[in-house]
């Protein structure tokens, strides 16, 4: 892709999601595959370059996405993920 196809890709994005502020996007995971969506995503924040403001965004998530597991009493699983956070706890 081209330095010009890339300034126009970015403001092309930037223009829809100015534009659908609003939008949310309903997803429906099984526990397995959050399981282990989750535990990719911790992975991910735990690279030494991955420290922007989107990987707070990530962080976030996935501290809602266990407070909401452990809401509706899946307080294993929240466990598990919480310390999924920690690499001593690596399995």
């Amino acid at each position: 892709m081209t330095k010009r196809a890339e300034k126009e890709l970015l403001a092309a994005v930037t223009r829809e999601m100015k534009a659908s502020r609003d939008f949310v996007l309903p997803v429906h995971l099984d526990l397995q595959t959050l399981l282990c969506l989750v535990g990719a995503l911790q992975l991910a924040l735990r690279h030494p370059g991955n420290n922007g403001q989107s990987s707070q965004v990530v962080k976030d998530v996935v501290d809602a996405i266990i407070d909401r597991l452990e809401g509706h009493q899946f307080t294993a699983i929240a466990e598990l993920m919480r310390l999924g956070f920690n690499p001593e706890h690596d399995i």
